[in-house]
């Protein structure tokens, strides 16, 4: 157990709970487990045919190795960027060398020269709060959000912001999901006491055959659109909870 973001005795059960059976990501506090985001966001968006990941997996019979690339890439990219920007160290992702792609080394270099092509850092302000958890207990949910910090906006203006870095060159309906459930969270913490001004998703592809060109792009979505999608996110939890019961102690 450690303690992240002022939440003590926290930690991420990667498979299961062993109350309901659910499979996905859970956060424990006081012996309470809570689903993360993106669990309830996957048990509750329908996957249809016409789903993009579903497309993308009829296409490729290796659709698995390819994804399980794209998670480890993405994974160790992240943990070099937040590094940059945190006064602390963050954790090391847990990844076997021996699942290191051969071209690892190359395609993190391109995440870092994106990063440094968005020009994104220079307008992070403080304080920030990098990788640290949050838990909504009206909702019952937690998640970590990547970055929680004063931004200098495309207007001009600073604003409270909520940041998602991703690998992916695209900018989903899942994505907005979760900066708003985000934004739920930091609304019930102390930290904040209030909701985002602006939630921001900043692709980082580091492939070529998506990001031919080699930019990074920074998208911002306005307070107004990610409280939408918030009270479509609460409403997800609410089903995933009649579903499979509140939050209770594993103990």
């Amino acid at each position: 157990m450690h303690t992240s973001g002022g939440l003590t005795d926290m930690v991420i059960c990667h498979s299961r709970n062993p109350n309901t059976g659910e499979v996905g990501r859970f956060y424990e506090q006081d012996g309470i487990l809570y689903p993360s985001v993106t669990t309830i966001l996957e048990s509750e968006i329908p996957k249809g045919k016409n789903d993009p990941v579903e497309r993308w997996k009829r296409r490729n019979k290796n659709w698995k190795e390819l994804q399980r690339k794209s998670q480890i890439v993405g994974t160790i990219g992240h943990f070099r960027i937040l590094n940059r920007l945190s006064d602390r160290t963050i954790e090391i992702p847990e990844v076997g060398v021996h699942e290191f792609p051969d071209d690892l080394e190359d395609l993190l270099d391109i995440i870092d020269f994106l990063w440094n092509e968005s020009g994104f850092e220079t307008r992070i302000g403080y304080p920030r709060k990098i990788e640290s958890t949050l838990i909504s207990h009206t909702h019952k949910f937690a998640g970590k959000p990547d970055l929680r910090c004063p931004i200098k906006c495309d207007d001009g203006h600073t604003r409270l912001a909520v940041v998602d870095i991703k690998t992916s060159n695209a900018v989903y309906d899942k994505y907005i999901y979760q900066l708003a459930a985000y934004g739920l969270m930091m609304e019930e913490s102390p930290e904040h006491n209030r909701f985002p001004d602006v939630g921001i998703v900043i692709n980082l592809s580091p492939y070529e055959d998506k990001n031919p060109h080699m930019v990074p792009k920074v998208t911002e979505f306005p307070k107004a659109k990610l409280l939408k999608y918030a009270a479509e996110f609460a409403e997800m939890a609410k089903n995933y909870h009649a579903r499979f019961g509140d939050p209770v102690s594993e103990n």
